[in-house]
């Protein structure tokens, strides 16, 4: 797989840096995993800190764009997952009135 990188944006509001990259890969499209890694090793980034937020196949090409964050800290990474309803976030609760018809 080759990963070049588009674009790379430090956003000091959100404690994290908007990575935008572009693959090429001779055969089927590279899993998150494969692509946390090798962002990781191109950039030097920590791997506990990186979610890779989508893949999106270019039709008819064996090309991908993908769009990553890299967080500054566990704690602001953890915050935003739970804003954004991430897996493992509890979902508020409801009340008890129901409606009638």
């Amino acid at each position: 797989m080759e990963l070049k990188i588009t674009s790379d944006r430090d956003n000091e509001l959100l404690s994290r840096r908007e990575i935008t990259a572009h693959a090429s890969y001779a055969d089927k499209t590279p899993a998150k995993a494969e692509v946390k890694e090798e962002l990781c090793k191109k950039l030097n980034l920590d791997p506990n800190l990186v979610e890779i937020r989508e893949i999106r196949q270019q039709y008819g090409l064996r090309a991908s764009d993908i769009t990553a964050y890299s967080y500054h800290s566990k704690e602001a990474m953890d915050k935003l997952s739970k804003k954004r309803g991430a897996k493992g976030a509890k979902p508020k609760a409801t009340s008890g009135a129901t409606a009638s018809a």
